[in-house]
């Protein structure tokens, strides 16, 4: 957890670039959470000319919708929110002025990776305790 699933016009991006951002974002993402990096999906989407509309007219803006667990404070949300925007426009060179950005907040308990539920936020220390064995299987560790 999260999901981040990057919408950009075609050809935006090289691939040595969305290998940047994603290892960027899943930083921001385990730095400000704790969480293990496995967790943090990045995808990528290039959009052809006239697929993506503002105002009902074609645009070039690019668009990052992420899934994430409920629980962060409003200050933890705002500020990782503002890095994904410095994340995308050093790595892209599209102004902050073309990126939309919505994140999703879903119920923890609605959430499965590798066979194993996720833990409310706070509870990852507990939890890594809980599953460490599972996890060392998997490769993952805290």
């Amino acid at each position: 957890m999260p999901v981040y699933q990057c919408y950009s016009p075609k050809g935006l991006l090289t691939r040595a670039a969305k290998a940047k951002i994603a290892e960027e974002m899943t930083t921001m993402y385990c730095d400000a959470t704790g969480v293990p990096a496995a967790w943090v999906k990045v995808l990528f989407h290039e959009l052809g000319e006239g697929e993506c509309f503002a105002a009902g007219k074609p645009t070039t803006q690019s668009l990052i919708l992420g899934i994430a667990r409920h629980g962060r404070d409003l200050e933890t949300r705002r500020g990782m929110l503002r890095q994904l925007a410095q994340i995308w426009t050093r790595n892209s060179g599209q102004q902050e002025a073309d990126l939309w950005i919505s994140v999703n907040e879903i119920d923890y308990t609605n959430v499965m990776d590798a066979g194993l539920f996720i833990p409310g936020p706070g509870r990852e220390r507990e939890w890594f305790e809980e599953n460490r064995t599972r996890l060392a299987e998997l490769g993952i560790s805290s």
